[in-house]
């Protein structure tokens, strides 16, 4: 069981990414952006490219590694622990610090929050739940 959820997790990460690379768009980051000074602007385009080389990389290394993260490997489970946490505190900062209110207005952008919601919860409990698994047992 906990091989398919860790097959799903990393296949999550890559539709993380086609998600992310609809944000420029949807968002209206060619009137957005120019609003920010030229270094404040470029600090943003570099967070991002961060963002996208982590999910690229969690999703890479879920897959790479499946096998050693459900045996229980000591790197494995430590990088479980990271992924999970990371994903926590994504989840808590979506509900405590983004919410829905600054999203734009419509019906699909309500349903997209709520899938990504539902993504990184999946994600926190995936990653979390495997390493609490095995080092509790």
């Amino acid at each position: 069981m906990i091989g398919l959820a860790l097959w799903l997790a990393g296949f999550g990460h890559f539709a993380l990414l086609a998600a992310s690379g609809q944000i420029p768009g949807r968002l209206e980051w060619r009137t957005e952006l120019p609003r920010l000074s030229a270094a404040n602007r470029k600090l943003y385009l570099v967070a991002c490219g961060y963002i996208v080389l982590t999910y690229l990389s969690f999703g890479v290394l879920t897959l790479v590694l499946h096998d050693d993260l459900v045996r229980g490997e000591r790197a494995a489970v430590a990088l479980a622990l990271f992924i999970g946490g990371y994903w926590l505190v994504r989840l808590v900062l979506d509900f405590t610090w983004f919410g829905h209110g600054e999203w734009p207005p419509g019906r699909r952008f309500v349903l997209a929050h709520v899938a990504l919601d539902l993504l990184f919860g999946y994600l926190t409990v995936t990653y979390l739940g495997l390493a609490a698994w095995h080092l509790l047992s």
